[in-house]
């Protein structure tokens, strides 16, 4: 019993007062505080809780002390009626009430929480088996929501980003998407009333100079609004001006952070030093943000483009080269964008009637497209696909576990029994179970977000070229993938729990506690494993038939010819700089001495170069017009791809001459102009007569070339692509300064390298190689995604494949667990080893075939959201649907089998004595 006296005095100071009277007044508290008590505990408070209460009387002893001294100026005893009124009024009986109730919540919570973890650390195989099925399926889900979160959901690195559009210029009859020229960029820049400011931008690759050896780097040169319109801004020193837009002054640089920390050592002292790109000087203004990236590519340097007026006149027009961004004024929408855009181009074709029946014929316009869809669009499919396996697959899993929950629990139904008669009723022993389950899948969520860790850290190296790998190589576990994670782990374990507890707390206390540790299990019980099992079944055939699918359209991609040889070729790519190659002439030479001193190198069989390497980056499309042929009505005019290649490029590829010659060092720029044509060309333009000597020409005013050569149709772009009519130009004709060499070798190409790095450098130590793969590299890179989406959707289908076995295997396992007595019966009746066989094996199969036909059904629904994915099959592929169920059954007889040939050897006298 507590010491109420000396309780008072520990928090009673009555200074003022003689001695006397404080103790007269300690003795009148002390008696009330013990009424309190009593008062408690007779309501059936425990004692501690009973002189909690009590002590509450007088929450505030500065106050009461206040009305002591008040009272014994009017000569009135002090009272603990105002600390009565205050405890029994109703806001603070209310409170008291809601502390009560959290406070016995809490209690229980952490009681369940103590007896769960004794309960399964009884059971370790158990609890790690389920640990780690769940951190599996986690883990999957947490790294796939972390690459979707990064791709589509996060923001891009922008001020508001939503408000960015990208202009295109349309080819509709044509079916073409171009960049725009510059004119096409000072007229949306003027006249559009519905964008804030527009800026432009290009790509390319230059040399930068100040290391033992030239460095190749990815620079864009870009206008001044280019920082307004995405609001960054300079880490370090500043942006462009306007002024620096004008030639003459654009003599500056701006350096990505990841340059400036490779390059030069992070110096801070760099804002105002000189740096050399393609042999021109400039002075370094600013440093960019680490998070700046240039819409998933690592653009290392960024330079002012400066236009001429030679650049701006309009004579320019077709010259389309230059990205368009836009930043959308607050209010408008993207189709009011779209629409000015389709406005502004009419305006161009009423200005131009030289160019206008062009632009008619090709279907020209104007359009608008939001950044994020631009940059996300092609890959969302594939990311949504995965995501969808790897959440089927963690269904699955969480119904297994609900199996073998409900296995489990079966076994536990006699402690349920006796708690039930002990008073606890079924709310208290499903929350005992959640606990149980919720722990479970939370110990399997910190066991996930470790494995997601890794697997994000891989992302970079394990996933296909051009799929956004800045982006994963920036994945992390951050707060959003941390929230995923604990909302998974949560709903895992209540989804996964919550069958086996609704289940399990049907307690018949009076059968269960005769039965006397009998396990049978209810019928309802059964039912509920029987469907969880076809459940698993059916999502995973559903994930099956779309790695079948993915599998089928790879398969078929990769029988696709795409023109060319790709065994033992080498290509790299050579830009010579500006400086001293500044006329075409010196880059034509620089080709003819280099290419006969590659084809001289021993192992090289043949050596050539070309503008655009196929199935790899670059690559353009120009007009053209066939003499003597006239377009029927409503055809579009031609268009075809058009190559620029040397002598010996042909052969070093591979590609098949068909008809004629290939180019020779003698068509050069003084001899006549020539061209090679692909047989599509050569079927659409002279399908009943010899395509050689026939003539072409570019523009209506260009040079006629005559057709030497016809060669076999390259996939230039994809594997998966019709491509359009090739023409290819000897390159003494029309030179670059940026050339793809390509070496077709007796041995490993990769041997050569040293070799041929050797010859440019000793032609020109700053000439830089770059781009080194070889031509294997090159194709296979261009089904990588498809690939890639596969093999994932693979790996989740043969894991969920795995996990319905298993699931398959237990619950068969069990049936024989529960009917041992009944299989007992049957043999003593005279039933065969086969009958017990075949009546195990139906069982297994006929909730097989359930789950199959329910998936087909399903993936049936389903396969059309994987048609972009899909190549050379159709969306039903009779194949795919025939030989994925097929398969899983075989896979399910395989299951059954062992514990159906254990069935076989139950002993009927150990049978009919079982349980």
């Amino acid at each position: 019993m507590p010491d109420w006296k000396q309780y008072i005095r520990e928090n009673l100071s009555l200074s003022k007062l003689s001695r006397q009277r404080e103790e007269e007044i300690i003795e009148d508290l002390a008696w009330q505080f013990q009424s309190a008590y009593r008062e408690a505990l007779s309501r059936g408070m425990p004692d501690e809780e009973a002189s909690t209460r009590a002590k509450q009387h007088i929450p505030d002893w500065e106050s009461f002390v206040s009305d002591v001294y008040r009272s014994e100026r009017r000569n009135s005893k002090p009272s603990l009626d105002k600390w009565h009124e205050i405890s029994r009024s109703e806001s603070y009986t209310l409170s008291r009430g809601g502390e009560k109730i959290l406070m016995g919540f809490t209690n229980d919570l952490w009681k369940d929480t103590l007896y769960a973890l004794r309960v399964l650390g009884k059971n370790p195989g158990f609890t790690l088996v389920v640990v780690l099925v769940l951190a599996l399926g986690i883990g999957a889900n947490t790294a796939i929501f972390s690459l979707v979160h990064a791709v589509l959901l996060d923001s891009l690195p922008y001020e508001n980003p939503d408000r960015l559009v990208i202009l295109w210029n349309e080819y509709k009859k044509m079916n073409l998407q171009a960049s725009n020229s510059v004119p096409d960029y000072l007229d949306r820049k003027e006249q559009s009333e519905t964008l804030e400011d527009v800026a432009v931008f290009t790509i390319t690759n230059v040399n930068l100079a100040g290391s033992e050896e030239p460095v190749r780097v990815l620079v864009s040169p870009v206008t001044s609004s280019f920082f307004s319109v995405l609001g960054v801004k300079a880490a370090m020193g500043r942006t462009f001006t306007a002024e620096e837009d004008e030639p003459g002054k654009d003599s500056v640089a701006l350096l990505s952070h990841g340059t400036w920390q490779k390059h030069f050592g992070g110096d801070p002292g760099i804002i105002g030093e000189k740096i050399e790109l393609d042999g021109k000087s400039r002075t370094v203004v600013g440093v960019l943000p680490a998070s700046f990236n240039l819409f998933f590519l690592d653009a290392e340097v960024l330079y002012p483009l400066a236009f001429t007026p030679e650049q701006m006149s309009d004579d320019r027009r077709g010259q389309e080269y230059l990205i368009a961004l836009g930043r959308v004024k607050e209010g408008i929408s993207i189709g009011q964008v779209d629409a000015e855009m389709q406005t502004i181009a009419a305006r161009v074709i009423e200005r131009f009637p030289n160019r206008a029946g062009f632009l008619v014929d090709a279907g020209w316009t104007a359009s608008a497209t939001p950044l994020r869809e631009q940059l996300i669009g092609k890959v969302r499919p594939a990311l949504l696909v995965l995501a969808g396996a790897v959440g089927l697959v963690l269904l699955i899993a969480c119904a297994n576990i609900a199996n073998l929950l409900l296995a489990r629990t079966n076994s536990r139904n006699k402690e349920f029994a006796i708690r039930a008669s002990l008073g606890a009723d079924r709310s208290r022993l499903i929350r005992q179970l959640l606990t149980e389950s919720v722990l479970l899948s939370l110990a399997g969520g910190g066991l996930g977000i470790l494995l997601a860790r890794v697997a994000v850290k891989a992302a970079g190296t394990i996933t296909p070229a051009g799929f956004s790998v800045p982006v994963l190589n920036q994945l992390s576990i951050s707060v959003p993938v941390l929230l995923f994670a604990l909302a998974v782990s949560i709903s895992t374990g209540i989804l996964f729990g919550l069958f086996p507890a609704l289940t399990s707390s049907k307690t018949d206390l009076q059968s269960t506690l005769k039965e006397g540790g009998r396990t049978s299990g209810s019928a309802s019980t059964h039912r509920m494993r029987n469907v969880l099992l076809v459940t698993e079944v059916s999502i995973a055939l559903v994930l099956l038939v779309g790695a079948g699918l993915l599998l089928r359209s790879v398969q078929k991609l990769l029988e696709v010819n795409p023109g060319f040889q790709t065994e033992n070729r080498l290509t790299f790519q050579i830009n010579l700089p500006a400086f001293p190659y500044d006329t075409r002439q010196k880059e034509v030479e620089f080709f003819r001495a280099l290419m006969p001193r590659l084809n001289a190198l021993p192992g090289v069989r043949t050596a050539g170069a070309t503008r655009q390497i196929p199935l790899g980056p670059g690559g353009g499309t120009r007009s053209f017009v066939v003499e003597g042929y006239e377009a029927p009505e409503g055809e579009s005019m031609p268009l075809s791809e058009t190559r620029v290649i040397t002598s010996g490029y042909i052969r070093a590829m591979g590609i098949s001459l068909l008809q004629g010659r290939e180019f020779e060092d003698r068509d050069d720029e003084n001899a006549r102009k020539v061209v090679l044509v692909d047989e599509k060309t050569v079927r659409r333009f002279w399908a009943n007569e010899s395509p050689l000597g026939k003539r072409i020409r570019y523009g209506s005013d260009g040079p006629w070339r005559e057709v030497i050569g016809v060669v076999g149709s390259v996939k230039s772009s994809s594997l998966d692509a019709e491509g359009r009519e090739q023409i290819y130009l000897p390159y003494s004709q029309a030179p670059a300064s940026t050339m793809y060499v390509v070496l077709h070798t007796e041995t490993a190409p990769t041997s050569l390298l040293s070799a041929a790095r050797n010859v440019v450098r000793e032609m020109d130590a700053n000439v830089p190689i770059s781009e080194i793969r070889t031509v294997d590299t090159i194709l296979n890179e261009s089904v990588a995604l498809r690939r890639y989406a596969m093999m994932a959707v693979l790996v989740f289908a043969l894991t969920a494949l795995l996990l319905a076995s298993v699931g398959l295997y237990g619950v068969i396992s069990h049936m024989i667990g529960q009917r041992t007595h009944e299989i007992g019966i049957r043999m003593a009746l005279g039933a065969r080893r086969a009958d017990i066989f075949h009546l195990v094996i139906r069982q297994g199969l006929l909730l097989t075939l359930t789950g199959v036909v329910i998936g087909l059904g399903i993936s049936l629904g389903l396969s059309r959201f994987l048609t972009s994915l899909l190549f050379g099959i159709n969306a039903i592929d009779p194949v795919t649907f025939l030989g994925i169920p097929l398969l899983f059954s075989a896979v399910a007889f395989l299951a059954c089998l062992i514990p159906s040939m254990r069935a076989t050897r139950v002993d009927p006298m150990v049978a009919l004595r079982y349980e």
